[in-house]
């Protein structure tokens, strides 16, 4: 959860070193397995779109966490429909992922940030299945914020 909790932070430093003006927004992705705590559906997925000017173009980032598989296993976390004790703070994935990914996830309109984002595989596999291309980030220093799309 620290690397969830710390790249807002380390966008806006990588931002600040590089003189870029930077929006991040956030939010939930409700699926229908998410649990349900007191009657309210507790997101499994967050999503986060880091928007940015690099030489002069709109460009843009994706990125999941994704605490479902450790949740799971957990006999405790409430499922759907359950009123329980709140669902443990367990270990998390992160990802960077393709912006389409996001909008299909959310529903979302995001057409000008799919369009400028940065990772290439979203422009190198325009049809690939939502999560197929999702890239597993470690710490700050895996985030790629520099794709260089024509190969220069």
């Amino acid at each position: 959860m620290d690397l969830w909790l710390g790249m807002e932070s380390y966008l806006l430093k990588h931002a600040a070193d590089y003189g870029r003006r930077l929006i991040v927004f956030t939010g939930p992705i409700f699926g229908d397995t998410d649990p349900v705590y007191r009657g309210v559906d507790i997101p499994l997925l967050f999503f986060k779109v880091a928007i940015f000017l690099q030489d002069g173009e709109l460009a843009a980032t994706g990125y999941i966490v994704d605490q479902a598989p450790q949740l799971a296993d957990l006999p405790d976390v409430p499922r759907p429909g359950a009123v329980d004790e709140a669902p443990p703070l367990g270990p998390f994935r992160t990802f960077q992922v393709p912006i389409r990914d996001i909008a299909a996830l959310t529903g979302l309109d995001l057409d000008q940030l799919v369009a400028a984002d940065r990772m290439p595989i979203a422009s190198e596999l325009p049809t690939a299945q939502v999560a197929s291309t999702w890239r597993k980030l470690l710490s700050p220093e895996d985030l790629d914020l520099d794709f260089d799309l024509n190969g220069d």
